[in-house]
């Protein structure tokens, strides 16, 4: 063909392969959905998104518990790492195991500027307080659901949220 049509099947191609590489394959549908769009927001604003994660360990949460954590949790990291302006900079690190009968649910991102806390958890930065901040009040709400904890450490502008949540078996991750 010609090189339009050449140059527009590359294009097609690349797209599906960038497509492709988004998605996740954790074992657990709704887990490999939320990640995958995830991940292509990422990809759009060149943020590198790794995570080690085996869904199957998630069979037993509610949906709507499963998108609370992750949905906000990596809402709030993709919106921190996309106001840095060091590339290297612009990673998210989702890494979930047992360790002793307990669900380890560990994301970290870098962030620039100061947080604030509040009963441990930190407060919204965006400008309009009265509408926002209800994420992270949301994730440890889930996380208290299934007798868990949450924690968050922020050191040399590396912030990590961890979820640890008992469980009955422990499954090897």
């Amino acid at each position: 063909g010609n090189d339009s049509q050449r140059h527009e099947y590359l294009d097609k191609l690349e797209n599906e392969i960038r497509d492709y590489e988004a998605m996740n394959k954790t074992g657990n549908q709704v887990l490999d959905t939320l990640l995958t769009s995830k991940n292509l927001r990422c990809m759009q604003h060149k943020i590198n998104m790794t995570s080690v994660i085996d869904g199957s360990l998630f069979d037993s949460m509610d949906v709507m518990d499963i998108c609370s954590i992750f949905g906000n949790a990596l809402d709030n990291a993709i919106r921190a790492v996309m106001e840095l302006e060091d590339a290297m900079k612009r990673v998210i690190s989702v890494k979930i195991v047992i360790q002793n009968s307990i669900l380890m649910i560990q994301i970290q991102n870098y962030y620039k500027g100061s947080l604030h806390f509040e009963n441990g958890l930190p407060l919204t930065t965006k400008k309009n307080k009265r509408d926002h901040g209800y994420g992270m009040k949301s994730i440890q709400h889930t996380a208290e659901k299934y007798d868990g904890t949450i924690t968050v450490n922020t050191e040399n502008t590396i912030f990590m949220l961890q979820i640890l949540i008992p469980v009955a078996e422990a499954k090897s991750a």
